[in-house]
């Protein structure tokens, strides 16, 4: 890793920015990706600014967002804008995308571009984590002149405090943090009740003192609460149907045990000491506070033995 001197780790700095809840916490975050998504007039900015600000009162310490969600910089700005004390005891984290058609010097000056615009729309003078976001190449990153060089300078600069790397291919996120690139990487929707393919790269982050950021626990919505077999996925897309009909299956083994799929999808990251911090997306304050309240429900340990005894009964199908 190349954290400057002084600086500590990602994996130790996010600690610092558990979701708080009274004498607890837990490793929780919020994800932006739903607000600001439509638009920012007054009323609908005050809105979506109303649910981090509810988020903070719950506990929520760790903000992540990206320069590719519409307004929601913008947003998160607003809300660093109107409390400009809690600054420093909240983490910020944004993401810039590369168009995929640039050079690696060209994404260079893109991303650097890109870290400047993040910091106006944040209104403030320092990021805390700045990640390269849904790449399916790390050529525009790593080539000679490329976008890693540009974070880099912007760390150098005092603009941003960490580097990381977002996006869905686990084999690029494993090379970045195999090779020592990154601060951390975020994954999405693979470490879940039904899918826990980032297992390996979780491990490989634990040997290379990276940082592990786990995106959308639900599994896109499919583990929100409703039942999974009334949710639209696209049929063509053959993973979605897939998980879809996993979904419904802990989805009844949930009803079986007494136990909110919302509840059971939300905390099974938690039993995952290599995750540094999850995300849950709220799109309004009512989906925060039921979130409060499902990370704190207890959940009997026969329920998570049945669950562990489902997954390897699901691998073993795979295989067959």
């Amino acid at each position: 890793m190349f954290e400057p001197a002084g600086m500590k780790p990602f994996i130790e700095e996010a600690r610092g920015f558990r979701m708080r809840a009274g004498s607890g916490e837990c490793a929780y975050g919020i994800g932006c990706a739903w607000l600001g998504r439509d638009g920012i007039g007054p009323d609908k900015l005050r809105k979506d600014r109303a649910v981090l600000e509810r988020a903070f009162d719950l506990g929520f310490r760790y903000y992540d967002t990206s320069a590719a969600y519409g307004e929601s910089e913008f947003v998160v700005g607003s809300f660093l804008c109107a409390y400009p004390e809690r600054r420093s005891s909240v983490f910020i984290a944004t993401k810039s995308p590369i168009p995929k058609e640039l050079s690696p010097s060209e994404a260079k000056a893109f991303v650097a571009g890109s870290v400047d615009e993040s910091l106006r729309r944040f209104r403030t003078d320092y990021i805390d984590l700045l990640q390269i976001h849904d790449v399916y190449t790390l050529g525009q990153a790593l080539g000679e002149g490329g976008a890693l060089e540009a974070l880099r300078e912007a760390r150098s600069a005092g603009k941003i405090r960490y580097i990381g790397l977002g996006t869905r291919p686990l084999d690029l996120l494993a090379e970045a943090v195999a090779n020592g690139h990154v601060d951390s990487v975020l994954t999405y929707s693979d470490y879940t009740p039904i899918d826990q393919s980032a297992g390996p790269l979780i491990r490989l982050a634990a040997e290379r003192n990276a940082g592990i950021v786990n995106g959308s626990p639900l599994s896109a919505g499919l583990l929100a609460g409703a039942d999974p077999r009334t949710l639209q996925v696209p049929e063509g897309h053959e993973e979605s149907v897939v998980r879809r009909g996993l979904a419904a299956e802990v989805y009844d083994l949930c009803a079986a045990h007494g136990v909110p799929v919302l509840a059971a999808a939300l905390q099974y990251p938690l039993r995952c000491d290599g995750i540094a911090m999850n995300l849950t997306g709220p799109r309004d304050q009512d989906e925060i506070v039921s979130t409060a309240e499902a990370l704190r429900l207890p959940i009997p340990e026969s329920f998570w033995q049945a669950l562990a005894d489902w997954n390897e009964e699901r691998k073993a199908r795979t295989k067959a």
